[in-house]
């Protein structure tokens, strides 16, 4: 029965009131996002579609290995192997590697536009802003901020600095997409 009871059972929430109002407000932020996502893919697929880059095959074939392998990897976190996935799917890894090329490419094209934006636009990210997405990351794992810090390396922290402004260049192009 839907009533307060059953609201505390199944949330933090005491009266069913207050659960009907979290569910509401979750959906209004999911479908938030969902919007906020699908503007910025579409600013960021217009930015790749604009510009003239020549991809070398090998890039695109490591690329396309390292999704395989990252596939691979989530297969067997489900308790499956590779081998079986192919005998369910009737892939191999030939055919699995031919499929996962246009994406590997799109993704290439992706991030160096994106990349390129970065060093046109001059976007830095400071060590400030950087502890930011680290505390946020850390509040996420529900872990203290400075045992996250230890876990990472000087080339981690650069990569998230890479992507942090990455990210920055996405929301700029989005704005600008939107301004229009």
């Amino acid at each position: 029965e839907l009533d307060d009871e059953f609201a505390s059972e199944v949330s933090e929430c005491e009266t069913m009131d207050a659960y009907r109002a979290e569910v509401k407000k979750n959906i209004k932020e999911r479908k938030e996002r969902t919007g906020k996502e699908k503007k910025e893919n579409q600013a960021v697929e217009q930015a790749v579609a604009n510009a003239e880059i020549n991809l070398p095959a090998p890039m695109v074939d490591l690329q396309a290995k390292q999704m395989a392998d990252d596939f691979a990897r989530r297969i067997m976190q489900q308790g499956m192997s590779v081998e079986q996935y192919f005998q369910f799917t009737g892939l191999n890894e030939e055919k699995m590697m031919e499929e996962l090329k246009p994406q590997a490419e799109k993704r290439i094209r992706t991030r160096l536009v994106l990349e390129a934006i970065v060093a046109a636009e001059n976007i830095e990210v400071s060590d400030e802003r950087l502890d930011e997405e680290l505390q946020k990351m850390a509040d996420s794992y529900q872990m203290e901020v400075e045992k996250l810090k230890e876990f990472m390396g000087e080339n981690e922290k650069k990569q998230m600095k890479e992507d942090i402004a990455v990210q920055d260049a996405v929301t700029l192009i989005t704005e600008a997409a939107v301004e229009e």
